[in-house]
């Protein structure tokens, strides 16, 4: 193997290792935010268990501490040339995310106190990122 298909091989495996773990994260992650969203819609957010609003608090920010040592790994990837410029989209639509994570992360407040507005422009900050993530990566997938 020369070092090109090295390169292309260990940049495949890292393409693969994050969206497993985005989804290993998104999987985690879901049902607590349906939890909370459906209860913003109701405004019946004082209505979870102390111990589950504590729980998701807790989950949101391990789960952003997940994506932010992703992105970093992300980061630092090496991609063969030919795929630079849709690597470098890539981390800009990932990072986005992860801003997104992060601002929804803060707007779950203590004492069951959720900034409403923060809460949605983060959900549509991620929902946009991963749309863009996803179509990355498949334009990923159609240039190797």
């Amino acid at each position: 193997m020369n070092a090109a298909q090295k390169k292309a091989m260990q940049y495949g495996n890292l393409i693969n290792n994050t969206v497993n773990t985005i989804q290993e994260e998104q999987d985690k992650l879901n049902p607590e935010f349906e939890k909370l969203r459906g209860a913003l819609d109701r405004s019946k957010v004082d209505s979870i268990d102390d111990v589950e609003y504590t729980k998701i608090q807790k989950d949101f920010a391990t789960g952003t501490k997940n994506y932010q040592d992703t992105l970093a790994k992300l980061e630092k990837g090496k991609a063969p040339a030919r795929l630079m410029g849709t690597h470098i989209s890539l981390v800009s639509a990932f990072r986005k995310y992860v801003e997104g994570c992060a601002n929804m992360t803060a707007s779950i407040g203590d004492n069951k106190q959720v900034d409403r507005h923060e809460f949605n422009e983060a959900e549509k900050q991620q929902d946009d990122s991963m749309d863009k993530f996803s179509k990355l990566i498949q334009k990923l997938t159609d240039l190797a």
